[in-house]
């Protein structure tokens, strides 16, 4: 539920973000999306999954929700670095006041 919350923002934030510099919303709002949930499989499966070993298929709930928490971190962080690093770039605004 989190994670859909997360995404459901970083989508948000990427279309609001491109209004605001005038760049086609939709495309980066997609591009948000899919670089959140770049960073949520990779540190799930490519992370995680070798870190925790049998425990990543049978853990406790607690387990489990840290494992979904950081996922959820780690592809929002990604999708803002990408916002900042990226996206704020290629807009008539190349740096905003306002994070």
């Amino acid at each position: 539920m989190i994670g859909a919350i997360a995404v459901l923002f970083v989508a948000y934030w990427f279309y609001r973000t491109a209004v605001r510099v005038k760049l086609p919303p939709l495309p980066w709002a997609a591009g948000g999306v899919i670089v959140y949930y770049a960073g949520f499989v990779v540190w799930l499966y490519l992370v995680l999954k070798p870190l925790l070993g049998d425990s990543f298929r049978h853990h406790s709930f607690l387990l489990g929700l840290g494992m979904d928490l950081s996922a959820v971190l780690v592809g929002t962080l990604l999708a803002a670095l990408f916002r900042a690093k990226v996206m704020l770039k290629q807009g008539d605004t190349p740096y905003e006041k306002h994070f």
